[in-house]
């Protein structure tokens, strides 16, 4: 029967680190997959990479780059960065052609295309005379803390001060800022070889508004109060008290509730004695079948209900009554503000009621 003999401390870690290596690897292929372009991905790639250099050799160097430019981001490739070098340099962008040429020197050295990788070199090697370059300048004393430089919305950091940089022709902006100083800002124009230097200043503090600056200021005009507003008087009383209205209006539905009360009363009689004359019922209120007690119970629940209205309109009509007696009479019509548009002060009240099959109705004028 064989036997295995336990892992070292050494061999156990040399194997840990072997399995590790490989999950990182099976983790790592479907992502590398996925950045693979698709077929349809590639096939646009290639539509553009010859539609650039048609526009090369039609001498469209403009149209051309952006074709090329747009083919590497699908398909990235050594030839097609080549090509867009090239396309670079013959529109005067020298420092980006630059890069891109030697880009394609390292990647074909790595694919082992060593033709390409001279020729990519030399490209680049040709270009180095012509190339512009910024070097931005931060004096001891401007090298204040919080300091933050940026070129061309790109943040350049510390170990880039004083570097010249290869940049492409045309303007350029260089801005500084620092916490509790006012922000720097400067356009700087490359339009041959060489190397354009810009210096920072040191940045002003921030300047703050002090109670002191603006007492100090020119006084401002006084301003005159607006006039003052004569009085406002309280127009006189127009058509008497709001009680004699209400006194009105309780009467009017007092004596609906009265007469409504009478007729339900009315009414509750009349089915009761419907109940005894037909036999269903005696003149004590006993009865001997159903319709009887139908009817006598329609009796009993009508008169309630006209009962309680009977009351609510007296009620009503008595409250009204007082109302209408205790409400202040009603100032004389010479009394009334001259030019004004109301009623004269003795102008009557009046209102109607009226009951009708089923309804009441009440209207008045004030």
């Amino acid at each position: 029967m064989a036997s295995s003999a336990p892992l070292t401390g050494g061999a156990r870690r040399r194997a840990l680190a072997l399995l590790s290596t490989l999950a990182a690897l099976t983790a790592l292929a479907p992502a590398a997959r996925a950045a693979e372009p698709t077929r349809e991905e590639r096939a646009a790639a290639v539509a553009l990479f010859d539609e650039g250099r048609a526009l090369m050799a039609a001498g469209k160097h403009a149209e051309a780059c952006p074709k090329f430019a747009e083919s590497h981001q699908i398909d990235p490739g050594i030839g097609t960065l080549f090509n867009l070098s090239d396309c670079y340099e013959r529109i005067g962008r020298i420092a980006t052609a630059w890069i891109g040429f030697r880009d394609v020197a390292a990647a074909s050295l790595s694919a082992g295309q060593t033709e390409r990788e001279r020729v990519a070199r030399a490209r680049a090697a040709a270009l180095e005379p012509r190339l512009s370059r910024l070097q931005i300048v931060v004096p001891n004393e401007a090298a204040i803390s919080g300091l933050e430089l940026a070129r061309d919305g790109i943040a350049v950091g510390r170990a880039l001060w004083g570097t010249a940089v290869p940049l492409d022709p045309g303007e350029h902006r260089v801005a500084a800022v620092a916490p509790g100083h006012e922000p720097w800002e400067a356009k700087v124009v490359i339009d041959k070889p060489g190397v354009v230097s810009v210096t920072v200043p040191a940045l002003e503090r921030a300047t703050e508004p002090s109670s002191a600056a603006s007492s100090s200021a020119a006084p401002s005009a006084t301003v005159a109060p607006p006039p003052a507003r004569p009085p406002v008087t309280a127009p006189p009383p127009q058509g008497g008290s709001i009680r004699k209205p209400l006194g009105m209006v309780g009467v009017g539905l007092g004596a609906v509730g009265l007469g409504v009360g009478t007729v339900l009363g009315f009414m509750a009689k009349s089915t009761f004695d419907e109940a005894t004359e037909g036999g269903h019922c005696d003149e004590e209120g006993r009865c001997i079948d159903q319709t009887g007690i139908d009817l006598r119970n329609d009796a009993v629940r009508t008169g309630n209900i006209g009962t309680v209205v009977f009351i609510a309109g007296a009620a009503l009509a008595v409250g009204g009554a007082v109302l209408w007696i205790t409400a202040p009479s009603a100032p004389e019509a010479g009394t009334a503000s001259a030019g004004g548009r109301g009623r004269a002060g003795d102008a009557p009240f009046r209102a109607r009621v009226g009951l009708g099959p089923g309804s009441a109705w009440i209207a008045g004028s004030f």
